[in-house]
């Protein structure tokens, strides 16, 4: 089998990989587009539309990856204060720059699945 060495860490891998084993670098025409397939990219007025609307159980919070503040406004949803928390959070995330958005949601997670 033909190998070749990963661009990123240098070590050998099979030529008909996507990524690299080691630094799971990606391989071929994904790595010359320039799109990081682990990169979450969320969408700013979906976020906004989904604090206003559906605030009060959350979910805009697992939407944007906050799995344990979710889980809160989830728990406490009974007492609605979810609710206007969610409101709050749909003005602070409609008035927020969409540079700020990105920088600050749309991140590579922390950990794999």
């Amino acid at each position: 089998m033909k190998q070749i060495s990963c661009p990123q860490c240098g070590q050998k891998i099979d030529l008909n990989l996507v990524a690299c084993p080691q630094c799971h670098a990606a391989q071929g025409l994904d790595a010359l587009a320039g799109i990081d397939p682990d990169l979450r990219i969320k969408n700013q007025r979906l976020a906004v539309w989904f604090s206003f609307l559906l605030g009060g159980l959350g979910i805009h919070r697992f939407y944007l990856g906050q799995y344990m503040k979710g889980s809160l406004y989830l728990l406490f949803s009974w007492t609605l204060v979810p609710t206007v928390l969610g409101w709050v959070d749909a003005v602070r995330t409609l008035k927020m720059s969409p540079f700020s958005f990105e920088q600050r949601y749309c991140k590579k997670p922390k950990f794999a699945y």
